[in-house]
C-alpha cells in the first residue's frame, strides 16, 4: 500500500509565487525619487503587504525571496531598474532583506485567524501589516546606518519620518484589496 506524499509546492502555488514576485517587481518600477534621503519611495511594500496577505506564509515569502533572487542575479527588478548584488550593500539594501520579515509576519498573522467576523479579520490584517512594515523599518534603518554611518537621528529622518503615511495609506490599500481579491486565490488551493 503506498501512502500518498504531499508535494512541497504545487504546480498552482509555483504559479502564484512567480505571478506575485512579478508584481512586487513592477511595483518597484514605481517609483518617487528620494529628496532628502537615499531610500526612494516605491510601491514595494504594498505589493510585499498584498502577497503576504493573498498567498499567506509560504507561498508570500517565497515569491518574495524568488523577487529578491532574481534581482540579485542582476534582473533589473529593483527600484530604479536596478539589480545585481550591489544593490544589496547599498544604503536601502536592508529593506529588502526586511521585506521577507514583513511577509513572514503578515502571513502568518492572516493565517492563524480562524476568526469568523470580517472586521475582526481586517483588523488583524492591518495591524499585522503594520508590524510587518514596522520591522522592515528597524531592518533598513539598522542597514542604513552601518552602510552610511549616521546616526539614528539622522537615519530616522531620512528612513522612517517621510514613509509613515505612505506606508499607512499603502496598507489601508493593500487590506481593502486582499480582502476583495482574497476568495479568488483559494480557488487555487
Amino acid at each position: 500500500m503506498s501512502k500518498t506524499k504531499k508535494e512541497f509546492l504545487t504546480v498552482q502555488d509555483m504559479v502564484l509565487i512567480a505571478v506575485f514576485a512579478a508584481l512586487i517587481a513592477v511595483c518597484s518600477w514605481i517609483t518617487i525619487p528620494a529628496v532628502a534621503g537615499q531610500v526612494p519611495f516605491t510601491l514595494q511594500t504594498f505589493a510585499v503587504f498584498v502577497t503576504a496577505g493573498m498567498l499567506g506564509t509560504k507561498r508570500g515569502t517565497l515569491a518574495v525571496v524568488v523577487y529578491m533572487l532574481i534581482g540579485f542575479v542582476g534582473v533589473p527588478v529593483f527600484a530604479g531598474f536596478t539589480g545585481g548584488l550591489s544593490v544589496l550593500t547599498s544604503p536601502s539594501g536592508g529593506y529588502l532583506i526586511g521585506f521577507i520579515f514583513t511577509a513572514l509576519i503578515v502571513g502568518i498573522s492572516t493565517e492563524i485567524v480562524k476568526e469568523k467576523k470580517e472586521i475582526t479579520k481586517i483588523v488583524i490584517m492591518v495591524v499585522a501589516m503594520i508590524l510587518g512594515d514596522a520591522a522592515c523599518f528597524v531592518v533598513g534603518t539598522i542597514w542604513f546606518m552601518f552602510v552610511t554611518k549616521m546616526n539614528l537621528a539622522t537615519s530616522l529622518t531620512l528612513c522612517v519620518v517621510p514613509f509613515i503615511i505612505p506606508d499607512l495609506v499603502k496598507i489601508v490599500v493593500a487590506t481593502i484589496i486582499v480582502n476583495r481579491l482574497k476568495k479568488y486565490v483559494r480557488i487555487f488551493n
